[in-house]
């Protein structure tokens, strides 16, 4: 079987890489996950998230505006652009619909929830290198904060680390000759809110109500962490398929799991096809 070239599909992130020419690249070529990288999340249990987002984008992103794509453009870009393409790999790859599960915090009974990735609200959020914060300090004068936002490689840098360490070492990384502990509470919490003011998001609160006990509550939805999770659960049948097309159609494992999960599963449903008439 000759190797197809995988498709690719033009998308758009919500900030963009801000370029040292002043450009921001923003209009990106995504392809589909094929069996290697389902292979590779399998192998990759217990792995962090950041590092398999990275590893995923690395492979699936394969141009941003004539910028080859990788694991150093995977990491280069902001938190919240890799979660919106990994929401794209998703609906590439297993559709719009999720279905998920989710505990009520007040009495722990499980509840399944259906909605679509369409509801994930996306604002395009334009970027700058840099950006400047003016705060009041005790005595009256402004100081003003020169601060970026928080990349792949700043989510690999503090891992492993407490959650408020991490959340220090992240500002600290993004504080542009500044240090943390040189800011009081108030200047901590206003610059918290102006990096969140202009960070691209992909996200999704859900308004639920538990049948159970009626307890109302809204859940988050991490398009990152679930996609990951799913794919983590269909990998396991991945070696079944595997030897099924390879019993039949005599290829070879690598020209089986350079094909999309589409593909595959198209095959395997002209192969059931086929065997049951047999």
């Amino acid at each position: 079987m000759a190797e197809r070239r995988p498709a690719t599909y033009a998308v758009t992130l919500p900030g963009g890489l801000a370029a040292e020419d002043g450009r921001v690249l923003r209009l990106a070529r995504l392809r589909e996950i094929s069996g290697r990288e389902e292979e590779w999340l399998s192998g990759s249990v217990g792995e962090p998230a950041a590092l398999l987002a990275t590893g995923l984008l690395g492979a699936c992103l394969d141009e941003l505006e004539g910028e080859r794509g990788g694991p150093d453009l995977a990491r280069r870009l902001l938190v919240g652009d890799r979660d919106f393409l990994m929401l794209q790999l998703r609906r590439l790859t297993l559709g719009p619909r999720v279905a998920a599960v989710y505990g009520c915090p007040a009495c722990s009974a499980q509840m399944d929830v259906d909605f679509s990735l369409d509801d994930v609200a996306v604002e395009p959020r334009p970027q700058a290198p840099a950006y400047s914060l003016t705060v009041e300090q005790e005595h009256g004068c402004p100081r003003e904060l020169r601060f970026r936002l928080p990349t792949g490689a700043d989510q690999e840098a503090v891992l492993g680390l407490a959650p408020e360490e991490a959340a220090d070492a992240l500002v600290a990384r993004c504080l542009l000759g500044e240090q943390p502990d040189a800011l009081t509470p108030e200047q901590r919490t206003i610059l918290d809110a102006a990096m969140e003011r202009r960070a691209p998001e992909a996200d999704l609160e859900l308004d639920l109500s538990c049948p159970e006990c009626g307890q109302g509550f809204t859940a988050s939805f991490d398009p990152t962490t679930f996609f990951l999770s799913e794919m983590r659960v269909s990998g396991r049948f991945l070696l079944r398929e595997v030897h099924s097309l390879a019993l039949y159609y005599h290829w070879s494992e690598a020209e089986i799991l350079s094909l999309t999960r589409a593909r595959r599963r198209a095959y395997l449903a002209l192969l059931n096809e086929a065997t049951r008439r047999e």
